[in-house]
Parts: C-alpha cells; sequence; structure tokens
C-alpha cells in the first residue's frame, strides 16, 4: 500500500490524528483536575489512570459520563 500522497508521506495522515488525540486527552485530564475538589482521592486516580491507560476511550468516557456527576468549579463573584 502506498502511503506517499504527493509526496508528504504518511505523516500528513499520522500527525494531526496525533495532535487530536493529545488534545483530547491534556482536555480530560485538565478537566478531572478542575472538578477534583467534588471527588474523593481514589476517584480522581482512578479517572486519571483510565484517561491516560485508555487514551482514545477513557477521555470519551470521562467527557460523556464522568464529568456531569462532579460539580464545576465554584467561581466567585467579583465585585
Amino acid at each position: 500500500m502506498d502511503l506517499n500522497l504527493a509526496g508528504f508521506g504518511p505523516g500528513v495522515i499520522l500527525i494531526p490524528v496525533l495532535l487530536g488525540l493529545t488534545a483530547l486527552w491534556v482536555g480530560a485530564l485538565v478537566s478531572i483536575a478542575r472538578r477534583a475538589r467534588g471527588m474523593s482521592g481514589l476517584e480522581v486516580i482512578g479517572w486519571c489512570a483510565l484517561v491516560v491507560f485508555a487514551q482514545f476511550i477513557g477521555p470519551i468516557i470521562w467527557f460523556l459520563i464522568g464529568r456531569d456527576r462532579y460539580a464545576p468549579p465554584y467561581v466567585e463573584d467579583q465585585p
């Protein structure tokens, strides 16, 4: 199978996919960290482990199921 794609090579497909997966992974970890106050320590470790070790499905599970279980971070209004 030729993946040359007009002289650019397989990186023309692989790099955007990897960047997208990295953004999904980092976004999930940041979201978990922002909601950590509403979770126990074991829950935080469990969600982070799921996101890190199941690198594609873990963040999707967090955004679809886990994120709604915990309150968003409380922000005080500044006068």
